[in-house]
């Protein structure tokens, strides 16, 4: 029996879609916040040093994985099989489709993790520009962080199927296991371990945030056991979309090894301030992207595959629209204030004001791209929720190459460590006018009256937001350059809790859509 369209959707339907992003949001929030703990924590011990920089540079090699192995293609390929036997109510052809992806997986990690501690001198030393000593403690981070890849790869299969289910709390709760166990883990043993505390944490946070995960999934009928045939399911499929999906997640890679590598030729500290960058940046983006996104794909993927393509728009719109109300004043707010922000979260210890301005200088262009860049991943996220993988991988690769050419470009032309966030906000910009035709059967917005007339309402509403940052740029001391002091934080939060309080006043005057989700 098929499921009812989506094309006419009730007052409850809206009203659950808002619940389920305000939850995303809030565990978001939450993970970000201690995300940024995290990092506190590490630039107080290691500050911008050479052995800073080597535990930044290690960790992010399967970070950047994160993107193929874990939540960029695994849920990209894996949301839209797994919708269409939900929708067609295939639940045992479902959990089958589950052991399978979770037996390859750990298959796959183990030999790669034996690998890179066999070999990890010699990967350190081909991604990197570090001394000597600096490659040696590399490589003995590097197979730690790779087993902490293999426990979040199999972590996002499990939250991506909670996401179907409409599980969202457990699904973005999880990563909160990781963060608290490695902020408690390196506070309480770097004095005994060093630098190798941070291993030693990742591994556990990472195996502690998966088993939440699948103990959760556990009670809608999943269950992890050994299994390697795949006939009578749709294994096979899902392995070849997946397949083009990491064509592209694997570009992304790429690009940002190239960009650390490029942070590294640039002096001490660069790849501490550019990791730092990436911190402020995605915290805003993730917390913002995820809610809608989140529960974006799957109705999205849900929509295709019962063939509603009025549904199909209408959520479309709906997320840009959202997006850019969540979006567009984050960026006035956080880049008005990214300095003293920094400054007052990170500066102590080893990390000076000097450090400050210059994960400052590197945070700026990734904040004025943030929407541009946010409605690209939404529109390919429409493209994968309808099975367009061929496509979208090449518009993956587009925007990789152009990241890369213009980020080489920009260093030459003496733009230094601002180059990389630079370049990668205008690969963005252009490629979102490359995937604009490509699904323009599909939706179209720029022949959207509403979507115009609703991003019309909310660049009216942010106005009062721009003028009040002008303002403080003007007219206020420059308070914050001691850094981290409890007089700091107070006058931070201050400024927080007024623009958040203009920003909500301003969207309930000018009635944004969105609002709505606060009000409930």
């Amino acid at each position: 029996m098929s499921l009812p369209l989506l094309s006419e959707p009730t007052l409850s339907d809206s009203t659950e879609h808002d619940k389920q992003s305000l939850t995303v949001m809030i565990c978001t929030l939450a993970s970000r916040l201690l995300g940024i703990v995290r990092s506190r924590v590490l630039t107080t011990l290691f500050g911008a040093t050479a052995v800073a920089d080597v535990i930044n540079f290690t960790f992010n090699i399967p970070n950047n994985f994160r993107k193929l192995f874990a939540e960029g293609a695994m849920n990209s390929a894996l949301i839209p099989s797994f919708s269409s036997l939900l929708a067609e109510k295939k639940d045992r052809e479902a959990q089958k489709l589950f052991a399978l992806l979770v037996t390859y997986q750990t298959v796959l990690f183990i030999p790669l993790t034996v690998f890179t501690y066999i070999y990890g001198k010699e990967i350190i030393a081909f991604l990197s520009d570090f001394e000597a000593e600096q490659v040696l403690l590399g490589s003995k981070l590097l197979p730690y962080f790779i087993a902490y890849l293999g426990t979040i790869s199999l972590s996002a299969t499990f939250t991506g199927l909670l996401q179907l289910h409409k599980r969202f709390f457990h699904a973005f709760a999880s990563p909160l296991c990781y963060s608290i166990v490695v902020i408690s883990g390196v506070l309480l043993t770097s004095s005994s371990f060093g630098a190798m505390s941070v291993a030693y944490a990742t591994i556990a946070g990472g195996f502690l945030q998966a088993s939440y995960a699948y103990l959760t999934l556990r009670r809608e009928g999943y269950r992890f056991r050994l299994t390697f045939n795949p006939k009578g399911t749709t294994f096979a499929p899902t392995l070849k979309a997946w397949g083009f999906v990491s064509i592209g997640m694997g570009m992304q890679i790429v690009t940002q090894m190239v960009s650390y590598y490029l942070a590294s030729t640039l002096g001490e500290g660069s790849v501490t301030a550019f990791a730092n960058s990436l911190i402020f940046y995605q915290t805003p983006y993730g917390i913002f992207f995820n809610a809608i996104a989140a529960v974006s794909l799957p109705a999205l993927s849900m929509a295709f595959a019962q063939n509603d393509h009025a549904a199909l728009k209408r959520q479309s719109r709906e997320a840009l629209s959202k997006l850019t109300s969540l979006l567009l004043p984050s960026t006035i707010i956080i880049y008005a204030f990214r300095l003293e922000i920094i400054s007052v979260i990170l500066q102590g210890g080893k990390f000076t004001h000097a450090d400050s301005i210059r994960t400052a200088t590197v945070l700026g262009p990734y904040l004025l791209f943030m929407t541009s860049t946010a409605s690209h991943s939404l529109l390919l996220r429409l493209g994968f929720a309808t099975k367009r993988f061929k496509a979208m991988t090449m518009v993956q690769i587009v925007q990789n190459v152009l990241d890369m050419l213009l980020m080489v470009l920009l260093i030459k032309g003496n733009a230094g460590l601002q180059a990389l966030s630079l370049a990668n906000g205008i690969s963005y910009l252009l490629s979102l006018f490359i995937i604009l035709f490509i699904v323009k059967d599909l939706y179209t917005p720029f022949t959207d009256k509403v979507l115009f007339k609703e991003i019309g309402k909310i660049i009216l509403a942010n106005i009062p937001i721009l003028i009040g940052a002008i303002l403080y740029k003007l007219l206020a001391p420059p308070w914050y350059t001691d850094g981290s002091t409890w007089k700091n934080l107070g006058i931070l939060i201050v400024i927080g809790l007024s623009s958040i309080f203009v920003w909500l006043t301003s969207y309930k005057r000018f009635k944004i859509d969105f609002f709505t989700i606060l009000s409930r």
